[in-house]
């Protein structure tokens, strides 16, 4: 691979270019973590620069000129010494969570009884944090299915934003189809201009792939490590167990508000299913895949009976420099089928 054909990476700090000299890496982790950007300058002349609080923003132009960065953020740490400057810069979520963000204290005199979780979010960022220009993009901002509601909802002392999103979207799981459950995660979504928060749903593992890998078409490398699967739920007077325990039991605490018993017992079988499909954790090299989005269905196609077929992207990275770039891909398996499960 040449550098002037294949792969010019470009960062963008303010409205300065970087197009030498530089090499980083972008961790996209999944789970609705905010994605981080590291990487390394080794012109001097960077070092006199103000950079803290800086929009950063990284254009892979993998085979082509980029229109949209593939990571948009802010620069949060720089460290410079005599030969370099390193620094590390996390997606616009950063103004949501920690020390970064207005922390929200929901009581009986102060909440967001009515609202949705998706409009809570809308307001805040609106009032709070887009106050003078927009930092967060707002047009990819929808309810989930089901509605997840902020009514009742109260923190014992104040909290960032993220982390009462992050728990309360635990809640927000698509049964419409009971063997296969779908939860939700935060996705970010650039536009070229602004980096938009989203709720992103997962797709059916059955879905057509948005990327197929095999040794002959952009996969390098993989590994497998498989975890025992949850064979039983117990709690709130329900209990199932798995129709064969081959590795042994492995149990999963079901807790919450319910209905009945039956309630209860759906909840684990959701609970169960979930944790289930995440037991074959897979690793793929690959010089192909780089734009795809968390949660898009990757297809491999290898001989290993096992693991052949679709999974799920759960994370990725990508490593780069004027002269190479590396992708790693961490997949998972498809889920079981409530067919499974003895009633």
């Amino acid at each position: 691979m040449t550098e002037n054909t294949y792969y010019k990476p470009r960062l963008v700090i303010g409205d300065k270019d970087i197009t030498k000299g530089m090499s980083g890496s972008i961790t996209f982790s999944g789970n609705s973590q905010a994605n981080l950007c590291t990487c390394k300058i080794t012109d001097p002349d960077f070092q006199n620069h103000r950079l803290y609080n800086k929009e950063l923003k990284v254009y892979l132009n993998y085979g082509a000129d980029d229109g949209v960065p593939i990571f948009r953020g802010f620069i949060k740490e720089v460290t410079p010494n005599d030969t370099e400057t390193n620094i590390k810069a996390i997606d616009p979520r950063m103004l949501l969570t920690g020390q970064t963000s207005r922390l929200v204290h929901l009581t009986d005199d102060n909440n967001y009884d009515g609202y949705s979780l998706a409009s809570f979010l809308h307001k805040l960022i609106e009032d709070d944090i887009n106050t003078d220009k927009t930092l967060i993009g707002l047009d990819c901002l929808r309810d989930t299915n089901p509605i997840v509601s902020m009514t009742g909802e109260r923190t014992k002392e104040p909290s960032s934003p993220y982390q009462i999103v992050t728990k309360k979207l635990k809640d927000a799981i698509d049964d419409s189809d009971i063997e296969k459950p779908l939860t939700y995660l935060i996705d970010m979504i650039d536009d070229g201009l602004k980096s938009n928060i989203t709720f992103k749903k997962e797709k059916q593992i059955t879905e057509t792939p948005s990327l197929n890998l095999s040794f002959s078409n952009g996969l390098v490398s993989y590994k497998n490590n498989r975890r025992v699967p949850s064979t039983r739920a117990v709690g709130e007077g329900a209990d199932f167990t798995f129709s064969s325990e081959p590795k042994g039991s492995v149990s999963r605490s079901i807790s919450g508000k319910f209905k009945d018993r039956n309630d209860a017992r759906t909840q684990g079988i959701k609970e169960v299913l979930l944790h289930n499909r995440e037991t074959d954790e897979i690793t793929v090299q690959a010089n192909k895949g780089h734009y795809i989005g968390l949660g898009s269905i990757v297809r491999l196609d290898i001989d290993e009976e096992d693991i052949k077929g679709n999974h799920r992207l759960t994370s990725k990275k990508i490593s780069f420099n004027t002269g190479e770039v590396k992708l790693s891909l961490s997949l998972n398996k498809k889920p079981l089928v409530l067919s499974s499960y003895i009633q």
